[in-house]
């Protein structure tokens, strides 16, 4: 799950507490990875996190080991990302 942090995505779209009880509520998926981009807006999420969007596709779909590399381990590529916050990766 991917989201912004303005105005329009956090009191409209869905709030951090909202976007934490979604991920809370997930308890079947091998992985589940959540990230709040810092200043983007909701229109600008599209673009702004399609990185890993791509990524996550190109590893679930085609095993995609380098694409991984950005969700899984301690040293996951998303958890390090400054241009993101409530990041949180759960294997």
């Amino acid at each position: 799950m991917v989201a912004g942090t303005e105005k329009f995505d956090d009191e409209l779209v869905c709030s951090l507490e909202g976007m934490e009880k979604i991920y809370n509520s997930i308890t079947k998926a091998p992985i589940k990875v959540m990230a709040r981009r810092i200043g983007a807006e909701h229109g600008e999420m599209l673009y702004s996190a399609d990185g890993y969007v791509t990524a996550w596709f190109m590893w679930q779909l085609h095993g995609d080991e380098e694409a991984s590399k950005a969700f899984v381990g301690n040293d996951a590529e998303l958890l390090k990302n400054k241009l993101y916050q409530n990041q949180n990766i759960l294997e």
